[in-house]
Order: structure tokens, then C-alpha cells, then sequence
């Protein structure tokens, strides 16, 4: 908190020596790149935290200005009329952007080109409808002919205007990223995949996302009009959209200042050099793809490497931890039935009529050749894959047909084949991630307390002398060894206490020493919890520790299921698959 007031204290200072130090026309031309600055912050929000980007937030900045302009002609500047005005405006574009976002989101258009051109579609369309429709918008001459917010002079007093809306902006933003709120983001960006098993719907984080963003960059818009006393087609067209996206990149769009710092340094710059510098425009866009190309951090991730060379960073407090409510994933219960499932992709069957139970406590171990439909299996249970035809259900609950990130809730969690850590965060971030799992709701989102959560799985597993993650508290996910990686997407999975627990060869690429210790951690929270357990596993050294049953998948069925036993006697089972040991 202390890092976030030192920031905004010095952003202050320098916003209020603009006037003094530079005169009224210098404020003024700075008061207009803040305001775009405030929008490229909207921008750098979606795209640096939501993780996806959108080439039209023009559109939300120009429904602000419109709707500023118009409301302001109407009312000759009165300030709490305007000021509710633009709040309602504001608040309507968030509602329109999360809508937008949950409808395509959901319908798995992703995150990459099929959103950023939907939004550039649409802001395609406003600004056609801006310049063809003059009784509404005053068409390509504009709108005009009002008195600014509360008759304050755009080269005087509202500045500061814009001032205030930066620092609440700024501080907003600052306070989020310390935020659960925050750090589900970050996640989102880190590893959407891991995120959505956690229980988190991908859809609508992405949704409020882009509302705060839409937010946001509407207030700009909304200020603009006061600042420049004319609205045209401009302030809702593409050429507008792009630049916003070229502040945010060339500032930074991971840092909530970065946006800002180019919309300013890159906005003046270009107010003063067009004209005497030839091919300006050539030089900008050159930078704009060196940055997108070598810097993605922009030039806010060279300050943010400066300041910890010389020790100025942010440092992280370790406060004790607190105690974790009870999860949702750990009152479900009940055994795993699949009956008759089918599933294809293309003229390629890969589960065939499959039928399995697994008890509601005990180990089961599914094993079988390559391409067997192991993994697709687990797909189908956690609605990763649909299936055709069958049931797969829970306790008599029906799984068929939910989301992945309904999955937690049902009492169902999930370590993949190949580890899904958030690469980029900290094991510790990793940590409070799973600690959140099945337990958050969106008031735990807004406060700090949550990130101290601990619970009992992770605690016994933070003080287990064998499990090295309290040891790297501090360090990048992404660079922990393999080993190491397996364990804490095993305590990612543990952390919200599940009752179905499923793992896809959870000591592939561990040495023996490591494959021993992580069958003494699935054993303990097995026995401690009371969980039914599902692995699929080739290394029957596992197997044989901790099968309680196993089952033999081949083609797309179960050819054999008992004790490990009874499948070793069983000559159909020794005559497609011998397994293996390290």
C-alpha cells in the first residue's frame, strides 16, 4: 500500500507542476494526451491484464463524448447533472462491453483475432453512423456550440478536472493489481487453462474486464468533450482506436502508468514534431513494432528493471497467514459413474461405449496403451471435450454438458499431463490462486485478506521437508525444474480440498527419489481427506503403491477393471499392454 501512495504522490506532483512550469497553453495540450492517456490506460487494462485486445475502444470513448456534449447543451454545464450523466454513460458502456465480451467469450471465440476484429467491426460502424447521421451527431462537422462541466475554462481551472480523473484512475488501477482481483488476472493471462480448472469462468473475468475498460475509457471521453468543446466523428473512429493501442504498447501495457507515459511523451511529441519531421508517422509505427517485437513490457518495464537494479522495487511483506473458509469443492461427494460414453473427432472414435465407476473413496489407476483414450476420458469428465452419446455423473449429479470451471464447484479438480503452472507468477502467487479456488466470491475479490488464505492441505504440504516450494516462495513458476513444477501443480490441485481428484501421469519427467515422494503426498491427502482418486499412470511402480483398483483402457473401453491382482491373472489385459517402472 505504501509503494501504491509514493506513486500516486509523485504523479501528482508532476501533474500539478505542468501549469506552473510550462503556462496555460502547455497545460492545456497536456490536459488533452491525459485525457487520451486515461483511454490508452482503459486499453492497457484489457489488453495487458484481461489478456486479449481490443482495437475498438474508440467506440466507448466516443459514447462518452457524445453523450457529454449532448447532455451538456441541454443543461449549460450544470456540474452534478453532467457529473451523473457521465456515470450513467459510463456505467451503460460497461454493461454494453462485459455483455459484448460474455457473449463471444463464451461462444470460445478466444482471445486473439476473432475478438479484436469484432470490436474493430463495431467501432467501424459507430463511426460511419457518426458522420451520416448529422441531426443526432452534428454529422462530419461535429458537435458543438455547449458550455464546458460547470463553466470551468479549458485552459484554466479544468485541469485539474483532468488531474483528479488521472489520479482516481491511477490509483484504481494500482490498488487492483494488489487486489485478488488483480492477481485472478494476472492468472488469466499467465495460464487461462489452469485458471478455468481453479473454477474460475474465463468468460465473464474477461467480461468485467473489458467493463472496466469500457469505463473507464467512456469518463475520458466524456472530459474530452468539455476539454475540446466540439465532438466529431474523430473521437469515435479507428485512427483513434490504433492510436490508443500504440500508447498503451509503447508505454506498457502490463503497468497500469505505462499507457499514460505514451500517451503523453508519444502524443505531445507528435503535436509538436508532425509537421517539422518527415515520415513522423513512419517512426512511430517503427516503434510500435520494435516494442511489440524485443519489449512487450514497453518502456514502463525498462523503469520497472531500473528500479530494482538500483533497489527501489516494490518488496513484498510476508504476513502470516490466515484461515481459509471451507472450500465448495470439498462437500461434494459421491462415486464416478460414466456409462455408455461416446466420443469422436472427425471419423476418428476415441472413447467407444465407455463404462467406468470409481468408488467414492479409494485409488483407482487407469492404465492402458498410447491411444487408448486415457486423457480424453478425463477431457470428457471435466467438459473439456463433449461428448455424443453416454452420462458421466457424480454422486448422481450430471456432469454431462458443463463448463470446465463448473467442474470445482461439483467437487472436482484436475492436474494435466504436462504441468499447468502460471509461468510468470510466483510460487507464492501460484499458491494464493488455489488458496481462492472454490472459496472467493466477488465482495473476497475487492479486499487483501484472501491472499493470506491458507489451508490445512497446503500447510501440511508447505511444511513437508521433502516439498521445496516453501523454499521458492519468491521465484518464478516457470523457472522451477520439472520436478519441482509437477509439485506444485499437485498443491495447485490439492489447495481446494477436492473430492475427486484427478491426475494425468502425475510423475512423468520426476526422478525415482521424486516419483516416491509424490506417491507419499497422494497417498496423505487421500487418506487424510476421505477423496476418491482417479490416476492414469504407465509406471505401475505407482501404480502398485497406490491402486486400491485398477482399470484397463483399450480402444475406447474398459477391457478389464478389479484389483491389480486380478488384471495382472487376467490374459486379455497382458495381451495389449505390459506397462513399465522407473
Amino acid at each position: 500500500m505504501g509503494s501504491i501512495v509514493g506513486v500516486n504522490l509523485a504523479l501528482l506532483a508532476a501533474l500539478l507542476l505542468v501549469p506552473v512550469l510550462g503556462g496555460a497553453f502547455f497545460a492545456w495540450q497536456i490536459g488533452l494526451f491525459l485525457i487520451y492517456g486515461i483511454a490508452a490506460q482503459g486499453v492497457g487494462f484489457a489488453w495487458g491484464r484481461g489478456g486479449f485486445l481490443p482495437l475498438g475502444n474508440a467506440l466507448f470513448f466516443g459514447l462518452g463524448a457524445y453523450s457529454a456534449a449532448a447532455v451538456l447543451r441541454v443543461t449549460d454545464g450544470a456540474l452534478l447533472v453532467n457529473l451523473l450523466a457521465m456515470l450513467i454513460t459510463a456505467l451503460a458502456c460497461g454493461a454494453l462491453a462485459f455483455g459484448l465480451a460474455v457473449l463471444l467469450f463464451r461462444g470460445r471465440i478466444g482471445s486473439g483475432p476473432g475478438f479484436s476484429l469484432v470490436t474493430l467491426a463495431l467501432v467501424l460502424i459507430a463511426g460511419q453512423i457518426a458522420e451520416t447521421t448529422p441531426a443526432l451527431t452534428g454529422g462530419f462537422n461535429g458537435l458543438s456550440g455547449y458550455a464546458p462541466l460547470a463553466g470551468l475554462d479549458p485552459f484554466g481551472a479544468f485541469y485539474y478536472v483532468i488531474v483528479a480523473l488521472v489520479m482516481l484512475v491511477s490509483c484504481g488501477f494500482l490498488l487492483i493489481d494488489r487486489l485478488p482481483a488483480g492477481l485472478i488476472l494476472r492468472g488469466l493471462v499467465a495460464q487461462e487453462g489452469r485458471l478455468e480448472l481453479l473454477g474460475f469462468a474465463l468468460h465473464r473475468v474477461k467480461g468485467w474486464a473489458f467493463a472496466v475498460s469500457a469505463f473507464v475509457t467512456s469518463l475520458a471521453g466524456a472530459l474530452y468533450a468539455s476539454h475540446q468543446g466540439i465532438v466529431t466523428p474523430q473521437a469515435i473512429g479507428f485512427a483513434l482506436s490504433a492510436e490508443l493501442v500504440i500508447w498503451a504498447a509503447v508505454g506498457g501495457r502490463m503497468s497500469p502508468l505505462g499507457p499514460l507515459l505514451g500517451a503523453v511523451v508519444i502524443g505531445w511529441a507528435s503535436a509538436t514534431l508532425r509537421d517539422t519531421v518527415a515520415w513522423w508517422e513512419v517512426a512511430v509505427a517503427a516503434v510500435f513494432l520494435l516494442v511489440i517485437l524485443f519489449l512487450p513490457g514497453g518502456a514502463m518495464d525498462l523503469v520497472n528493471r531500473a528500479l530494482h537494479r538500483l533497489g527501489l522495487g516494490p518488496r513484498p511483506k510476508a504476513l502470516p497467514p490466515l484461515a481459509a473458509p471451507a472450500s465448495r469443492a470439498s462437500t461434494a461427494t459421491g462415486a464416478l459413474e460414466l456409462s455408455d460414453v461416446g466420443l469422436s473427432a472427425g471419423t476418428v472414435t476415441i472413447l467407444d461405449g465407455l463404462s467406468l465407476r470409481a468408488a467414492p473413496q479409494g485409488v483407482l489407476c487407469v492404465i492402458g496403451p498410447n491411444g487408448a483414450g486415457k486423457t480424453t476420458m478425463l477431457n470428457a469428465i471435466t467438459g473439456r471435450m463433449p461428448t455424443q452419446k453416454g452420462v458421466v455423473s457424480l454422486g448422481g449429479r450430471r456432469l454431462t454438458g458443463r463448463a470446465p470451471h463448473q467442474m470445482l464447484a461439483q467437487g472436482i479438480a484436475r492436474k494435466m499431463q504436462v504441468p499447468t503452472v502460471f509461468a510468470g507468477l510466483t510460487v507464492a502467487q501460484n499458491l494464493q490462486l488455489a488458496m481462492l479456488a472454490g472459496r472467493l466470491n466477488w465482495r473476497d475479490a475487492l479486499r487483501p485478506a484472501p491472499l493470506r488464505w491458507q489451508g490445512d492441505t497446503l500447510a501440511a504440504l508447505l511444511d513437508d521437508p521433502d516439498v521445496p516450494l516453501a523454499a521458492a516462495w519468491l521465484k518464478s513458476a516457470e523457472h522451477l525444474p520439472q520436478g519441482h513444477r509437477q509439485l506444485l501443480e499437485l498443491a495447485l490441485t490439492l489447495a481446494p480440498d477436492p473430492r475427486l481428484v484427478l491426475l494425468d501421469e502425475p510423475a512423468a519427467g520426476m526422478s525415482p527419489a521424486e516419483t516416491q515422494i509424490m506417491v507419499r503426498l497422494i497417498r496423505a491427502y487421500q487418506q487424510r481427506s476421505g477423496a476418491a482418486v482417479l490416476i492414469i499412470e504407465h509406471d505401475m511402480a505407482l501404480v502398485e503403491a497406490l491402486a486400491s483398483e485398477v482399470a484397463v483402457l483399450h480402444q475406447g473401453r474398459v477391457l478389464a477393471q478389479g484389483t491389480l491382482a486380478v488384471i495382472r491373472a487376467d490374459p486379455q489385459v497382458t495381451a495389449v499392454y505390459a506397462g513399465g517402472h522407473k
